[in-house]
């Protein structure tokens, strides 16, 4: 039984390859214009601060890709709205892709988390909002936000266009594991969108 789940998960897995001119594995770096308002706010008045320059940052990434399965790693630098003791966002996000024009256009949606890191005058660097020298590695983790990430990508040669959403609830591992269900069914007001150019290394 155990063989014929480990076997139907590889045809799964295999199958949209083999339908396309993809190579089955991929890792690329990319670069993204990120919307960030630096504050929350209403859903209605999201788009309003677009025009606004302080409104947008930068984003490194780095994206390994298995057959339709993305593991993404997105470092965002604040933007002029947040504080200055903010250092840096770090989002690892899992999306599937789901192929709309073959080896031209994917929709992808997925989840992850998103752990934060700052600094303050005599406190040293913090951890979603702990300090480092304190905060375990699954300490951090179980603290980290929960995000929804969907986005659509086109793909010229080994060039990837990318446009994503994401969607910033309140809630943690942590407290999902005391039984807060509902935060992940939510915005926390700070929501993001981007626009991303990756290129395919091998």
């Amino acid at each position: 039984m155990r063989k014929l789940m480990i076997f139907t998960a590889l045809l799964l897995l295999l199958l949209p390859t083999a339908a396309s001119a993809r190579n089955l594995f991929e890792m690329g770096l990319g670069v993204s214009g990120i919307y960030d308002t630096g504050e929350a706010v209403a859903s209605e008045t999201f788009f309003d601060g677009m025009v606004n320059g302080e409104n947008w940052t930068i984003g490194i990434g780095l994206n390994t890709r298995l057959s339709i399965v993305n593991l993404s790693l997105l470092a965002e630098i604040p933007n002029g709205g947040e504080v200055a003791e903010d250092l840096f966002s770090l989002r690892s996000t899992l999306v599937f892709d789901i192929p709309l024009v073959n080896d031209h256009l994917y929709v992808n949606a997925g989840a992850g988390l998103s752990t934060h890191f700052a600094t303050g005058e005599g406190s040293g660097t913090r951890v979603n909002g702990r300090s480092t020298s304190d905060a375990t590695f699954e300490e951090a983790l179980v603290s980290s936000t929960i995000h929804m990430k969907a986005g659509l990508d086109l793909l010229v040669g080994s060039v990837k266009f990318g446009l994503f959403y994401l969607l910033e609830t309140p809630a943690t591992i942590e407290g999902i594991g005391e039984g807060r269900w509902s935060d992940v069914f939510r915005t926390n007001g700070d929501d993001r969108m981007a626009l991303m150019v990756q290129l395919a290394l091998f």
